[in-house]
């Protein structure tokens, strides 16, 4: 099918991208689609909705195939055909990053700390108990101890469940003290957050992502798999970059931080894509069931309300 021009630039430049990451992308669809609408997909779908973006069907069943063997999915066949859904590990991983994904705005901060040292994890445990503690914005302030501006929450809390690390960790609650200076713990977040990179990859994604902004105000005529294909490519480039950034207070980030502008971007483009690309998914995707059935209601709560 013939995409509008700007969105043709869009899968052009994430074709130019090498490596292309197919299992990340494959991540982006389950959590952003198919989470939402049913839970499960059968693999010939999956394979139609990466045609447009160059990915062969053998890459397709390759990353698949990948992902299963890394725990993210779990398949079941009926017949000939082969259905995919997230694995509960999965699943736990990418709703704990659909809590930063969605939301319109960052939580005030009370000026606390949470401070958490590992003491005995497994080896076999220590990187994925290490990346679960990065999605949530937890970050390594000095050898064997992380720190994050606010509470840990229930995120924070499953991932100890998870890991059996209850037991293996010590948490601590704490204020910047008045005898610390404010220069050194700005100095601290901006190294140990990475924000020079974090504010790069920010003004990067406005300046790909403006013009399909600026189309979508003028209300455009959306077709289906036109709006499905740019909002998969939205997110999957958003969720990138939050893999490195936590959404800091606005009381540790530098003057003039672009998270704010790509935030609104991100929201407006999405909600003018939502009910299009929702029509693409109900007609011309199937699950186990049949079509896949219409999205689950917290859907339209995303970005605010969609």
């Amino acid at each position: 099918m013939s995409h509008p021009a700007v969105i043709k630039r869009l899968l052009a430049d994430f074709s130019s991208r090498q490596p292309i990451r197919t299992t990340s992308l494959i991540i982006t669809l389950f959590g952003d689609v198919v989470s939402q609408h049913g839970g499960t997909l059968w693999l010939s779908s999956l394979v139609e909705a990466l045609q447009p973006f160059g990915i062969s069907d053998r890459l397709v069943r390759t990353s698949v195939f990948r992902l299963v063997k890394e725990g993210w999915l779990e398949s079941e066949r009926v017949g000939r055909r082969s259905y995919y859904r997230f694995s509960t590990y999965g699943n736990r991983e990418y709703e704990r990053a659909t809590r930063r994904i969605y939301a319109l705005e960052a939580r005030r901060w009370n000026g606390r700390w949470q401070l958490l040292i590992p003491l005995d994890i497994p080896e076999k445990n220590r990187e994925p108990f290490r990346r679960s503690l990065h999605w949530q914005g937890f970050r390594a302030i000095c050898a064997g101890t992380f720190a994050k501006p606010g509470a840990g929450g229930s995120a924070l809390l499953q991932t100890m469940q998870e890991f059996a690390a209850t037991d293996r960790v010590l948490l601590f609650e704490a204020d910047s003290s008045e005898l610390s200076s404010k220069q050194l713990l700005r100095t601290l977040v901006h190294e140990c957050w990475e924000l020079e990179d974090v504010a790069s990859a920010y003004r990067e994604l406005l300046a790909h992502f403006k013009s399909l902004d600026k189309w979508l105000q003028r209300k455009p005529e959306l077709d289906p798999q036109s709006a499905f294909v740019a909002r998969i490519l939205l997110i999957h480039d958003y969720r990138r970059i939050l893999l490195q950034d936590t959404h800091l207070p606005e009381a540790l980030l530098p003057p003039e931080w672009p998270g704010a502008e790509v935030l609104q971007l991100i929201g407006r483009s999405y909600r003018a894509l939502a009910e299009p690309s929702v029509a693409y998914i109900s007609t011309a995707l199937e699950s186990g069931n049949g079509r896949m059935p219409a999205p689950i209601d917290s859907f339209w709560s995303r970005f605010g309300r969609l």
